[in-house]
């Protein structure tokens, strides 16, 4: 499969009062050609709907960046579930509102909502498919300010995609105007960060083990 064509730098430039800074923006899109997770994104580890990822080429290298959550059907039902890396995800945490159809065409548009866990990931990316596929992410407004990561004629880099902000509700609208496949939602990883490796129980043990040696000793001498 290959990528489709550049949309509109942001098909919505969503303001929102944000608790202290009052932040605002705006929602990119790409199209692709083909399918998410049977086609374009089937790049990550494993098999099947697990392995579906989010990517980005640098350097001449697939950088992945987002591994798949859930998928719903046209109907907007859970098909499948990510529950190899999320087993907190079952499905019920995703909902819909909103809908427009169109004669045949059903679920053209539409809203959806995340009721995010304690242990669920976050939601930074999602896809909605017909015959082709529009993958949506939203980005604070000074990404695609001038010399913003994100202002560029080619949006899908990876520094574009990296800047995608955690959300918990969404819009979507289908590529050409026809009925809704499915739609697909991808998670909060960012591989510019590099989270903190906590040390195992066993090296605390360790450590508490030597401090008490330490003391015992001490106790000894004196």
């Amino acid at each position: 499969m290959i990528l489709k064509s550049l949309s509109a730098l942001a098909i919505a430039a969503a303001s929102f009062v944000g608790f202290a800074s009052g932040a605002s923006a705006a929602v990119l899109t790409y199209e692709f050609d083909g399918n998410d997770c049977k086609g374009y994104f089937a790049v990550g580890p494993g098999n099947g709907f697990d392995s579906c990822t989010i990517f980005a080429n640098e350097g001449g290298q697939n950088i992945l960046l987002s591994p798949v959550i859930a998928q719903y059907n046209e109907s907007l039902n859970v098909s499948e579930v990510n529950n190899t890396v999320y087993p907190s995800i079952d499905g019920t945490e995703f909902s819909f509102s909103n809908t427009t159809s169109s004669g045949t065409d059903t679920n053209l548009t539409g809203d959806w909502s995340y009721n995010r866990g304690l242990l669920d990931p976050g939601v930074r990316f999602w896809v909605a498919k017909n015959q082709s596929f529009t993958l949506f992410w939203e980005v604070d407004d000074s990404a695609v300010a001038s010399g913003g990561v994100c202002d560029v004629t080619d949006l899908y880099t990876v520094a574009c995609l990296s800047a995608a902000l955690v959300v918990d509700s969404g819009s979507w609208t289908t590529p050409g105007g026809q009925s809704l496949s499915h739609i697909t939602f991808y998670d909060s990883v960012d591989p510019t960060v590099v989270p903190d490796i906590p040390l195992p129980a066993a090296g605390w043990m360790l450590i508490a083990g030597l401090g008490g040696m330490g003391a015992l000793r001490r106790r000894k001498k004196s």
